[in-house]
């Protein structure tokens, strides 16, 4: 995870770089400084213990559900400009009450997560993706595919990081508006005059 961290890190304009200090959430921090190639990288646990004042940006790569208390506790005495989570490993609907404001201060700009679903006993596949590509990150919609054919068609979107009950509910839609069946029920209705009104 932190070679990740420091090949995106890599990537940014150099006055950039210059600001950014590598959080590792790994336990293995000895080879650390080697990865990062002239980025600062430092340990959580390091972090926490030393009360270390890091300045300028961070990025926590790789961040654990039980790191958390951790994490909230750098960021606290922490006084940057910005913070990113990479690949953290923590939701708000999992989360105790006392955490679930400081895990919703973050926001989304990339994710791609593939998945299946079970639908009527069939296992479906398909993915969540959001990429914000500027402007305000929460207005991006968090797209939603479904595999077709060996390719991902798109089935939804949602405002919101959908939950397992709201995939649930895309890829059942997806699979009924999609069943042969259904679709010769609409076009017989069509074929009948099923605009009509009964009285």
């Amino acid at each position: 995870m932190v070679q990740l961290a420091a090949d995106v890190v890599a990537e940014l304009p150099k006055p950039l770089r210059q600001t950014f200090t590598i959080v590792a959430c790994s336990n293995d921090a000895s080879s650390l400084p080697a990865l990062a190639a002239g980025t600062r990288v430092v340990s959580l646990a390091q972090c926490v213990a030393a009360g270390d004042d890091l300045e300028g940006c961070l990025m926590v790569a790789g961040p654990l559900t039980e790191q958390l208390d951790d994490v909230m506790r750098l960021l606290a005495y922490w006084r940057g400009p910005g913070a990113i989570a990479l690949n953290a490993d923590w939701g708000a609907d999992s989360a105790p009450v006392e955490q679930v404001a400081f895990i919703k201060s973050f926001e989304a700009i990339y994710c791609f997560l593939p998945l299946v679903v079970k639908v009527l006993f069939i296992g479906q596949e398909g993915a969540v993706f959001k990429w914000v590509t500027g402007g305000n990150p929460a207005a991006a919609p968090w797209r939603i595919f479904g595999k077709e054919k060996n390719r991902l068609a798109p089935i939804g979107r949602m405002q919101h990081r959908p939950s397992n009950a709201d995939l649930e509910t895309v890829f059942y839609n997806a699979y009924a508006a999609n069943n042969p069946v259904n679709k010769g029920i609409k076009a017989l209705r069509s074929m009948v005059g099923g605009d009509r009104k009964d009285i």
